[in-house]
């Protein structure tokens, strides 16, 4: 295929230079860039006197790629590079490349010129010099002016006739751009319909430039568009309207207003303000410039003189806002504003205030806890209140109440409140007040406002006492014992006794007593009853009676005194100077130890003959045991115990009622007898249970130490402590060992070489009288070498002691399983009998009642058979005739013949 085109080309050139004329010197020809090689350019007709031609040019670099062949013939022999030639400045390249060739023919020596030129192909790849492009686009670019954005334009080596480029750009956002090829191939970028917006999109980073040359081939860039802010949008609050509740007190941050700019920069940047603001209100109120937040710096109270200007409806303040952006002054933006209303909550944080006037005595300011003397008796209107509070609202509104503080249902109505005004009330006294059932009381007047704060004001009320009560005495009768020996030998001024009146008023100063009797005397202020001369010893065992008077000066009260007149007053003997009981020990409560006997010579129907017995311990804790009645029977109180306490000693003392009373006192003792109540045991002063003997000690034929050991036993009856007698039973090994009756256990004679353990059975007896309580044990005796067989044995001992208990356990647990089994078996007969007899009962009276009934039908039927032979007689004859015998049917339906009876 190479070989037809190279003679296709061959011939073409050969036939184009032969129609020239053989003489001439110019030729020039034109190839495309990069054709295959080697390659016919051209060929001559030379005449026959030339012999050959013979390329020469000044550029020894066209050797390399031109030569003649056969003589006649222009041959590239490699491809021809229209950019390297250029670059290489082999050839001129201001449109195309043309290459000026020299041959020079021999022999004539004449030079040909031919003119080459290189046709440019499309055989370079164009490209953008950078890979990304950013461009900076102010918003709301006016597109009217079409501004232009620069955009550098790929590169090419080929020609531009060769190569032409087409530009797009491509991607999200492209639809806002277009691109623009100018009159000198520059590329602009240029905004299509409307100004960008930077707040709807700051940046396009989704662009790419599309560069296509004629052969379909592209190469792309990336742009990025930034999209610049221009201060082009004033700040917009999120609210149109904020309120804020708040009570009085609160301090601190309120609320924050926000407002929106969404410019960047300083031209989103909102600085806040207040507009129109009161320098005063600075002192309450802090806004800061850059956050918007409202701060309260001292509390709004609405009883403020400064704020109240400020305030309307009360507690309402309207603030307004400017907010401004940061933006350049040049800007159009304009300040925005935005209402702040402030609804400010009463606080309850003032108590009522309690203002009460005395009117009784005189119109007078009285303070709380003061005092108001009121005379008994009187009526009328006491004072008046005054109740204010400076909150507002609810929390201004105050209830008062009155609560009266008194222990007496008659004061407790004597006061009343009474409202004259919203804020004025009068306290009134509708009934008497009395002393002399308090001499005071408390008004406790308490105003509660709308919020619970309370005030309490106290008002004392003291009663003035008025002389309106009569005294009156302690006793309606008084009762005075006198001694007629005491009157006759000590006579001075003896004092009987003495009566005592009081006076509920306590306005009276002093009471007066008196009496009209000419054997005594009564002190008039003290009340004291003296004989005023020794009593006649005739008047022994006499009553006198007369009356006491007692006055206020104003009232008077009486009493009636009886005066009893004793005669001489003997000292009351006991029949023996000490006395001993004997009881036993747990005999119950209420139980007679014994009886004292006290004698005195005074008459017994008189007071002086009367007797009492009291006792007085001397051992500790007796009197908690016994106890003498005032017939002298001593009585147990508590259940005596030997072991505590075996001995009880007492004082025991007779006495009169005479006057003075007169007694007398003898000893006592009270021996509690031991019973056998308790049986002695083993005290074991060792921590082991055991007794173990050593074989190597004790057993060796050539020891002569003897093995003993020493018993202990206690008895807590205190009788038997130390009466305790051992006693060895007989048994297997009873006669290797012996134990006297103290126990000291000995070893007779030497056991069994081989370890061992032996079982001794003793007795304890305590020496009780006449029933002895005697108690049986064991002792458990090991016998071994060295410790391990002790503890071997011990283990052996338990060992089978665990076995036996266990035996013992199973047995009683088999006993136990087949008494069980025999109280079932006997309920079970029990339950069947009684079922059994339950059943024939029944089926018995269901027997009866079936007999009963057959019978009353026999007898309904006879009744009936009767009536019809009178109504009938033939019926009679015939059943007469046919039926001698009468038939009758027992419970079983079965008949039997009667004889009739005739």
């Amino acid at each position: 295929m190479f070989s037809l085109l190279l003679l296709y080309f061959s011939i073409v050139f050969l036939n184009s230079f032969c129609s020239c004329r053989l003489n001439s010197r110019f030729h020039h020809l034109s190839i495309n860039e990069n054709e295959s090689s080697p390659r016919l350019l051209s060929s001559f007709n030379l005449p026959n006197s030339i012999k050959s031609y013979q390329l020469v040019s000044s550029n020894s670099q066209l050797y390399k790629y031109f030569s003649i062949e056969n003589q006649t013939h222009l041959y590239a022999l490699q491809p021809l590079d229209r950019e390297y030639f250029c670059a290489e400045q082999l050839c001129s390249c201001v449109t195309s490349c043309s290459i000026q060739l020299k041959i020079l023919s021999q022999p004539q020596h004449q030079i040909i010129f031919v003119n080459l030129t290189i046709n440019d192909l499309n055989d370079n790849r164009h490209t953008f010099r950078l890979n990304e492009i950013q461009i900076r686009i102010p918003e709301n670019t006016n597109i009217h002016h079409r501004q232009c954005y620069r955009i550098p334009t790929v590169e090419d080596k080929d020609l531009p006739e060769t190569n032409q480029i087409v530009y797009e750009i491509i991607g999200n956002g492209s639809d806002k751009f277009e691109i623009e090829q100018t009159i000198g191939n520059d590329l602009c970028l240029r905004i299509r319909h409307q100004p960008l917006d930077r707040e709807e999109q700051d940046r396009y980073d989704q662009l790419w430039l599309i560069a296509t040359d004629r052969d379909q081939q592209q190469t792309k860039m990336k742009v990025i568009i930034q999209v610049l802010d221009i201060n082009d949008n004033s700040p917009t609050f999120t609210t149109n309207l904020t309120k804020v509740q708040f009570n009085e007190t609160f301090t601190g941050e309120l609320v924050c207003v926000r407002a929106y700019d969404p410019d960047e920069g300083n031209n989103g940047r909102v600085i806040y303000s207040f507009d129109h603001f009161d320098e005063k209100l600075n002192e309450f109120l802090n806004l800061n410039n850059e956050t918007g937040c409202i701060t309260v710096i001292q509390p709004l109270l609405l009883t403020s003189i400064d704020l109240i200007p400020f305030l309307q409806l009360n507690n309402h303040l309207l603030l307004t806002i400017r907010a401004q952006d940061c933006g350049s002054r040049m800007s159009s933006t304009l300040p925005v504003y935005h209402p702040v209303e402030l609804i400010i909550e009463d606080v309850n944080d003032h108590k009522p205030m309690i203002q009460v006037r005395q009117i009784i005595s005189s119109i007078d300011i009285i303070k709380n806890n003061s005092q108001i003397h009121i005379t008994e008796n009187s009526i009328g209107l006491l004072a008046m209140v005054t109740v204010e509070d400076i909150d507002q609202g609810i929390y201004g509104q105050v209830q008062l109440t009155l609560m009266i503080q008194t222990s007496n249902k008659k004061h407790q109505k004597a006061f009343q409140l009474k409202p004259t005004s919203m804020k004025h009330y009068k306290i009134e006294l509708i009934s008497p007040l009395d002393h002399e059932i308090e001499p005071s009381l408390a008004l406790f007047l308490d105003a509660i406002d709308g919020g619970g704060e309370h005030t309490r004001f106290i008002v004392n009320i003291i009663i003035d006492d008025l002389n309106d009560m009569k005294p009156h005495f302690e006793h309606e009768f008084y009762h005075f014992i006198t001694n007629i020996q005491s009157s006759t030998t000590t006579f001075n001024s003896i004092l009987v006794g003495q009566v005592h009146a009081t006076d509920p008023d306590s306005s009276t100063d002093s009471l007066i007593y008196s009496l009209n009797s000419n054997l005594f005397h009564i002190d008039p202020q003290t009340g004291q009853i003296s004989l005023i001369s020794p009593l006649s010893p005739n008047m022994t065992d006499q009553t006198l009676t007369f009356n006491v008077t007692v006055s206020d000066g104003q009232f008077t009260g009486q009493t009636h005194v009886t005066i009893s007149i004793e005669g001489l007053n003997h000292r009351p003997e006991f029949d023996r100077t000490e006395y001993y009981f004997q009881i036993d020990e747990n005999i119950p409560i209420r139980t007679i130890v014994g009886q004292v006997i006290g004698k005195d010579k005074d008459s017994p129907g008189t007071r002086r003959g009367e007797l009492t017995y009291s006792l007085r311990s001397v051992t500790p804790y007796s009197e908690f045991f016994f106890h003498a009645s005032h017939t002298g029977q001593v009585l147990v109180t508590r259940i005596p115990d030997a072991e505590q306490q075996y001995i009880h000693q007492f004082i025991i003392t007779v006495k009169d009622h005479g006057t003075p009373p007169l007694s007398s006192d003898a000893k006592l003792t009270i021996k509690v007898n031991d019973l056998n109540e308790y049986c002695p045991h083993l005290v074991n002063f060792s921590s082991e249970p055991y007794i173990f003997i050593s074989r190597q000690r004790y057993l060796k034929k050539s020891s002569v130490e003897k093995f003993s050991y020493r018993l202990y036993a206690f008895d807590k009856d205190i009788s038997d402590q130390n009466n305790i007698t051992f006693t060895l039973l007989p048994s297997r090994y009873s006669s290797k060992f012996h134990l006297n009756s103290n126990g000291f256990l000995t070893l007779e004679e030497n056991l069994q070489d081989n370890p061992s353990i032996i079982e001794l059975d003793y007795t304890l007896t305590d020496s009780f009288v006449p029933e002895p309580c005697i108690k049986q044990d064991k002792l458990i005796i090991l016998i071994g070498d060295t410790t391990l067989d002790r503890d071997r044995l011990v283990n052996d001992y338990e060992r089978q002691v665990e076995t036996s208990q266990h035996h013992r356990l199973m047995t009683q647990k088999l006993a136990n399983n087949k008494r069980k089994r025999q109280e079932t078996i006997i309920v079970f007969l029990t339950f069947s009998l009684s079922t059994i007899v339950i059943f024939i009962g029944i089926f018995s009276l269901l027997f009866l009642i079936c007999c009963r009934k057959q019978k009353k039908r026999n007898r309904q039927r006879s009744i009936t058979t009767k009536s019809s032979s009178l109504i009938n007689p033939s019926l009679l004859d015939d059943s007469k005739q046919q039926s001698p015998h009468s038939f009758i049917t027992d419970c079983n339906g079965k008949s039997s013949l009667l004889p009739t009876l005739r």
